[in-house]
């Protein structure tokens, strides 16, 4: 098997970025992170080889869309991750996976092996912790 692919956590919630790094580092996967600060993000995003990020997009009031633009301008895939409906997104970021919180780890680790599995991410896939009709 190759070099563990590398995921950003950014997530300022102190207990849930131990959780989700935890369910990361649980299914094989390199842990960047942490980060809990938009502008740390914002390099972490431009700089470091990433295979993949998880992203609370609300961080202490900033919305965390400039790393989310950054990450898809390199073509790294990402799930967001929100306390609130995906319809309250806009509109640039709904198509996205989007894991509700509070994070489950079963729905956590099936959207992350499935979006940052080696065949790529899975467009198709919306919102998991929630049942849409």
């Amino acid at each position: 098997m190759g070099s563990q692919k590398q995921i950003l956590v950014v997530e300022d919630e102190f207990l849930i970025a131990i959780h989700v790094a935890d369910i990361m580092a649980d299914l094989g996967f390199g842990v960047i992170g942490p980060v809990g600060d938009i502008n740390q993000a914002l390099i972490l995003a431009g700089d470091e080889a990433l295979d993949g990020a998880i992203l609370d997009v609300n961080l202490s009031g900033q919305l965390v869309f400039p790393v989310a633009a950054a990450l898809a301008a390199r073509g790294v895939p990402f799930i967001l991750t929100s306390g609130y409906d995906a319809s309250g997104l806009p509109a640039e970021w709904q198509g996205r996976p989007i894991l509700r919180k509070p994070v489950v780890e079963r729905d956590l680790s099936r959207l992350a092996q499935s979006v940052f599995s080696p065949s790529g991410p899975v467009e198709t896939l919306k919102v998991v912790g929630v049942h849409q009709d």
